[in-house]
C-alpha cells in the first residue's frame, strides 16, 4: 500500500510555531495558519522546486486545503508547551486562536524559506479574513478535486497563462522535437 506523502513533522511544527509566533492571535486562527502553510508550499515550489515544509500534497478539507499532520503538529507543540489554544468569539462564528509561549527555532530553515512564511505571512494575515483566503484556496484545481483527496503542489503551483501564438509555436516545436525523438 502507498503511503500518502507528508511533510517532514518536525519542519512542518516548526513552521506552524514560527506563524504562530509572528501573527498576532487575533489575526490568525486554524483556516488563516493552513493558509499561510499552503501558500508558503506553493509559492515557494514555484519559486526553487520544493515545498518549505517537505510535503509533496495537502488534502482537500471543506475551507480548503490542509497539510497532512497539521493536528498532530499543533499538539505537539502544545504538549511542548511552546503554543497554547483559546477560543474567540467572532461575529463569524468561532475561531481557534493560537498564543506563542516559546520562540520559534528557525534553524532548520533558509533564508530564503524564512523570507517566503515572511511574505505570506504579511499578505494573509493582516489582509484576509479566513472567509477570504480560504475563497482563493477555492480554485479550478481545488474544485476537482474530491473531499479527502490529496491535492498535489506541483499541480497547484502552475500559473495559467495566455496561450499566445508564440507559444503555440514554442509547444508544436517542443512537440515535433518530442515525437522525433521517438520514431
Amino acid at each position: 500500500m502507498d503511503e500518502k506523502p507528508a511533510p517532514n513533522p518536525d519542519r512542518l511544527a516548526a513552521m506552524a510555531h514560527y506563524v504562530i509566533a509572528r501573527c498576532a492571535p487575533e489575526e490568525l486562527g486554524a483556516t488563516k495558519l493552513t493558509k499561510v502553510l499552503w501558500f508558503t508550499d506553493v509559492f515557494h515550489y514555484r519559486r526553487h522546486g520544493k515545498t518549505v515544509s517537505g510535503a509533496r500534497s495537502y488534502i482537500k478539507r471543506q475551507f480548503g486545503p490542509v497539510p497532512p499532520g497539521i493536528t498532530q503538529a499543533i499538539e505537539a507543540l502544545k504538549r511542548a508547551g511552546k503554543i497554547s489554544e483559546r477560543s474567540a468569539v467572532t461575529p463569524a462564528g468561532i475561531r481557534r486562536e493560537f498564543v506563542w509561549l516559546q520562540e520559534p527555532d528557525v534553524s532548520a530553515f533558509t533564508p530564503e524559506e524564512i523570507d517566503m512564511l515572511n511574505e505570506v505571512m504579511a499578505l494573509v494575515c493582516k489582509n484576509h479574513s479566513a472567509a477570504s483566503i480560504s475563497e482563493l484556496t477555492h480554485d479550478s484545481l481545488w474544485s476537482e478535486t474530491l473531499l479527502g483527496a490529496e491535492i498535489p503542489i506541483g499541480a497547484a503551483s502552475v500559473v495559467a497563462g495566455e496561450v499566445t501564438p508564440e507559444v503555440m509555436a514554442w509547444a508544436t516545436v517542443a512537440l515535433e522535437g518530442a515525437i522525433g525523438g521517438l520514431i
